[in-house]
């Protein structure tokens, strides 16, 4: 468990940043609003993020290997004080 869990880690995060970025494609949607009649200003104030399932797979690695490395730091640290 020495360097085996981080290097792990490390490809984990590695790939599903590739997933993410780089072979999940861009999704797009949209649509029209007309209203002729209204009195206010029609304005998309806020955003939509589509995540196809390649993003979601992506992200769920990164963060895998997010968790992974948080524990090999931990563990790493509990042990190391343990033997002084």
């Amino acid at each position: 468990m020495r360097i085996g869990l981080p290097v792990a880690a490390v490809l984990l995060m590695v790939v599903g940043v590739a997933l993410t970025f780089v072979v999940a494609g861009n999704e797009t949607f949209g649509w029209f609003a007309y209203a002729p009649l209204a009195e206010e200003t029609m304005t998309g104030g806020g955003s939509l993020l589509l995540l196809t399932g390649w993003d979601q797979l992506g992200l769920a690695l990164t963060v895998l290997g997010l968790l992974l490395l948080t524990f090999w730091s931990g563990y790493w640290t509990g042990r190391r004080r343990r033997r002084s």
